[in-house]
């Protein structure tokens, strides 16, 4: 397999990677007990759903993180876009010991492009576990990698490839869940509710605001978030090299989390990440491809600096 063809492997493997956390993870102490009756779409009417004068922005997005954090699972579909480039997932994941699931989807722009090139079409599935991401790009990308449908990136590997920022990258696979963007609203002490609108057949009530990582240095513990998920969330905002995060959350009528969009600027364009959620509850099961199917990335990238 040609050089360049490793190359946009290991940039593919982080474009899945930061398609599949969409920019978040939910740092140690953020489960709420589990709920018996979490499971579902989220477009129930239970009592404890109906919307609490009294009951602040702040409050409310805190039951809605808790409550979609016990939920542990959940069908999702994901996009990312920046620098005209939109890369797309969906397929099911768990959380409650890391991020594990199966996504399938494309990477479109340059980077599909010149995936294409190597020998796959664009299209991909992902499997996360705890300690890996096994990716695979279909017969044609099988064909030059000796015949091996999978490509098996380790954490730790791609925290060594990708330095400081990549050591972060492995702690948000290793902790995401999909409620990090309402703990950020929550830091930001400023949320706006911004009326009401239809996703995925239910109603939900959108909120907006904006967290910066002044937010996070000063009120965001007492907003009632734990030191270690501030710590996260200023990790993410480091990663991504921004100072500002635009957050979007849409709610059920049973306090879930339906859809989520974060915006941040970064040196390479506008990152948008939108998340779609429903069906909580839905049962993971989730295992390592078989190992003569497998080749572990490290090896290929061996393989590219000596031009085999």
């Amino acid at each position: 397999m040609r050089t360049t063809g490793r190359t946009f492997l290991a940039v593919a493997a982080v474009a899945l990677a930061l398609t599949a956390t969409g920019c978040g993870s939910k740092g140690a102490g953020g489960d709420a007990a589990p709920n018996g009756s979490d499971k579902g779409n989220g477009n129930g009417s239970s009592a404890a759903a109906t919307k609490d004068a009294a009951l602040t922005p702040a409050a409310l997005l805190k039951m809605v993180g808790d409550k979609t954090s016990a939920a542990k699972s959940a069908k999702v579909e994901l996009v990312t876009e920046i620098g005209g480039t939109k890369n797309e997932m969906k397929g099911a994941i768990a959380w409650e010991h890391g991020m594990q699931g199966q996504l399938t989807g494309s990477l479109g722009g340059a980077l599909g492009t010149n995936i294409a090139k190597a020998g796959g079409d664009g299209s991909f599935t992902a499997r996360y576990l705890g300690d890996a991401m096994y990716v695979n790009m279909g017969d044609g990308m099988a064909s030059q990698l000796g015949g091996a449908h999978w490509i098996k990136y380790d954490y730790a590997d791609l925290a060594k490839l990708m330095g400081p920022s990549g050591e972060s990258l492995k702690k948000q696979l290793q902790t995401a869940d999909p409620i990090a963007s309402v703990r950020a609203l929550i830091a930001s002490g400023k949320i706006n509710e911004a009326g009401t609108e239809t996703v995925n057949g239910a109603p939900t009530t959108k909120y907006t605001g904006d967290v910066t990582t002044d937010d996070l240095a000063g009120q965001a513990i007492a907003q009632g978030l734990t030191q270690e998920q501030v710590d996260g969330l200023k990790q993410q905002l480091a990663t991504a090299g921004a100072t500002s995060d635009h957050i979007e959350v849409w709610i059920t009528a049973d306090n879930l989390l339906a859809k989520k969009v974060e915006q941040l600027q970064m040196k390479a364009g506008l990152f948008t990440a939108t998340g779609l959620y429903s069906d909580y509850g839905t049962q993971v099961e989730i295992s390592a491809p078989q190992a003569s199917d497998t080749v572990d990335f490290t090896e290929l990238m061996k393989g590219a600096k000596t031009g085999s």
